[in-house]
């Protein structure tokens, strides 16, 4: 029988649901909470996309829209480079998944169109006139032993030695579901820090509106002396967990509360029967961050970002104009801007 492409409708959600959960290459960012979720937070359209044979799914495809003052954007997916390129299991599926979105990125009055890659599941490529790339890191939590033993054998020296320095300053670490007000904090104080940019009150608020605690997310705190110093919030998806958002008090950061939690809650995912953690993208100038994510096991994985664009006015935009226009989306990669 031949594979037909179908748009996702209420009475597929729940097939689409059993597909993603059992997908080896799942991530957070394909689930149905997830779209909510941003549906909720940016305002945006979605259109998503099933491949099946005979009622069978083999694959699925992910899309957001949102109107500006220069047309559509289209990103698969939108919101700090969610993954949204096909998850399938059959190569004919990947093939007319991408030839949908191709039609889709072409159509009248769309602005630009941006796929983001998985960095577990390759997709087929497509031509595309604006590239850009991140490296992600992998942690494999599979293997043999006694699950904290395990994590703590395959990080670095000087992580384990990181792990030492939280407990002797007395970092407690529990999961608290609850506890976004405490996240929210950390974050604003960890990023404001740096100079780095502070996702919004409704991120915070829209987390428990959509996701189910324990099962969706855990929300890590460590304290010390009952003062929250540091907090990890992550998502799982299938066998993997995202690490989603990690904050730390810049007061506290040589007290290493961070690496307590990490230890914690990759020892606690390996129990569970989670087989890989995400450390999610970098930008490949980032080293310090990319030296942090290997000493906890991380092995790098480089994905794309490919972009087409429609309205050639959006590249002689500023930055600022775009970022205005489009939030939380991906439009164009700003070296492309056109600079007068």
């Amino acid at each position: 029988m031949t594979i037909k492409i179908v748009s996702l409708s209420t009475d597929r959600e729940s097939a689409y649901a059993r597909f993603v959960q059992s997908h080896p290459a799942a991530l957070i960012s394909y689930t149905l909470p997830y779209r909510n979720f941003l549906l909720d937070l940016l305002g945006c359209q979605a259109r998503y996309a099933m491949a099946v044979r005979n009622e069978e799914v083999l694959g699925v495809l992910p899309l957001m829209t949102l109107h500006g003052s220069f047309g559509s954007v289209l990103n698969a997916l939108p919101y700090f480079g969610s993954s949204g390129a096909p998850l399938v299991t059959d190569a004919g599926a990947a093939e007319l998944l991408m030839d949908w979105y191709c039609v889709e990125a072409a159509a009248a009055g769309v602005a630009a169109a941006t796929m983001i890659g998985n960095p577990l599941a390759p997709a087929p490529t497509r031509p595309h006139e604006h590239s850009d790339y991140r490296i992600a890191h992998i942690t494999t939590l599979a293997g043999d032993g006694e699950p904290a033993s395990r994590i703590s054998a395959l990080i670095d020296p000087s992580a384990r030695r990181n792990v030492h320095k939280a407990h002797r300053c007395g970092t407690e670490v529990t999961i608290e579901n609850d506890a976004f007000e405490a996240l929210e904090s950390l974050h604003r104080a960890s990023m404001e820090a740096i100079g780095a940019q502070v996702k919004t009150r409704a991120f915070f608020e829209g987390v428990p509106r959509h996701f189910q605690p324990g099962i969706d997310y855990d929300l890590y705190i460590g304290r010390i002396d009952k003062a929250p110093v540091g907090a990890l919030l992550i998502f799982y998806c299938g066998k993997t967990v995202d690490y989603f958002m990690p904050a730390a008090s810049p007061e506290h950061r040589n007290s290493q509360p961070m690496a307590a939690i990490l230890l914690e809650a990759m020892g606690e995912a390996a129990r569970r029967g989670y087989t890989t953690w995400n450390w999610g993208g970098s930008w490949p100038t980032h080293e310090s961050l990319q030296r942090f994510k290997a000493k906890w096991g991380g092995k790098p994985r480089e994905y794309r970002y490919a972009t087409n664009v429609g309205n050639a006015a959006l590249l002689k935009a500023t930055k600022e104009e775009l970022l205005a226009q489009y939030p939380g989306f991906f439009v164009v990669p700003f070296q492309s801007l056109v600079k007068e």
